[in-house]
């Protein structure tokens, strides 16, 4: 197995030592190609994202560099990066492509709910009130009986959704088919998904979900059908005083359209951890001190957890079982659909 990483990342810590597969790390050509004759023979690679691997991982396939192989893994879920070399190498070679859908999904499901709690129980008001040493006795808001609304209906959304079951809120999915059948967990967390039986998503099927949404978690993945899916017209749509949360891709949210939002004060406050441009450029409006209280950001690292790495592996492995039994991929991508 050859794995693309610069070898000082620190996922390489956690390789899995003990599967019996020869591992081969490279970060650039040639330190693949050092690995010589051993190249010719990999049938599987594990892509982990950074500057760089998407241009190794095409030079590799290009260069016919890897006639054997059969099975490629995005470390992380979000397969964007190599979605040219999958339509253009994996799916006419049929290589099975997987991700690290799952890896992640518990930790940004907190995030999901701490965000809407900070923002529902008024904590920046609290923490001022401390610092004044006001007795503020205001009303609290609760998650109890409120909608939350998911874009997306993924492994990080059903996750979610089974949080939020446990505040007691009503949960609504939007999802790309809405024909195929829930599994036995999303039956169990979802209690409405709305979208297309046949063709794409309509303004009506997202307006549907923003309009009874008290907060809307935004999971969806980069690809050209999610670029500024969420935008005016979804920020418009929303009820007065209720909060945005974005954590699939910066792509996928309009942040001109959710600056505006914001300033116009119809939205009670977003959370964003993802970005149109990472790091967010110091020029970007959503710095801008205007927002106040109602705008809580942070680096693409609501996933990044003690174990995080761990965790990427983790699901590498339940992949490379799954194979070996003669079950396919754990986590399948359909390289059509981008996810």
């Amino acid at each position: 197995m050859a794995v693309l990483s610069a070898l000082n990342h620190p996922a390489l810590a956690d390789l899995p030592l003990d599967t019996g597969v020869e591992l081969l790390v490279g970060g650039d050509l040639a330190q693949m190609l050092d690995h010589g004759e051993r190249l010719s023979a990999v049938e599987a690679v594990v892509f982990i994202p950074q500057p760089g691997t998407r241009e190794l991982m095409m030079e590799l396939m290009a260069g016919g560099h890897l006639p054997n192989l059969r099975w490629a893994h995005c470390f992380y879920a979000g397969v964007d990066q190599i979605a040219d070399v999958a339509t253009q190498y994996f799916v006419p070679g049929d290589i099975l492509l997987s991700n690290g859908r799952g890896a992640f999904s518990s930790s940004l499901a907190e995030y999901a709910m701490a965000t809407a709690l900070h923002f529902i129980k008024q904590v920046p008001r609290c923490m001022e009130n401390r610092r004044e040493k006001k007795w503020d006795k205001f009303v609290m808001g609760e998650l109890k009986g409120r909608t939350l609304g998911l874009v997306g209906a993924g492994s990080i959304a059903t996750y979610t959704a089974r949080l939020a079951k446990a505040f007691g809120m009503r949960t609504v999915a939007l999802r790309r088919n809405a024909r195929k059948p829930l599994s036995a967990e999303e039956g169990a967390v979802y209690d409405l998904v709305l979208g297309p039986y046949d063709g794409p998503v309509l303004p009506a099927h997202k307006a549907a979900l923003f309009g009874q949404s008290d907060v809307v978690v935004c999971t969806l993945p980069g690809t050209a059908d999610t670029h500024h899916f969420v935008s005016s017209a979804e920020f418009a749509a929303m009820k007065p005083g209720s909060v945005f949360v974005s954590l699939g891709r910066g792509m996928a949210v309009d942040e001109a359209a959710l600056d505006s939002a914001l300033r116009g004060g119809r939205l009670g406050g977003a959370a964003l951890d993802v970005f149109e441009t990472e790091p967010l450029p110091e020029d970007s409006p959503l710095w801008d001190a205007a927002h106040g209280d109602r705008l809580f950001l942070t680096a693409h690292n609501a996933d990044y957890t003690e174990d995080y790495f761990k965790e990427g592996w983790r699901v590498w492995k339940e992949n490379y079982a799954s194979l070996t039994r003669g079950d396919g991929v754990a986590t399948p991508v359909d390289v059509s659909a981008g996810y």
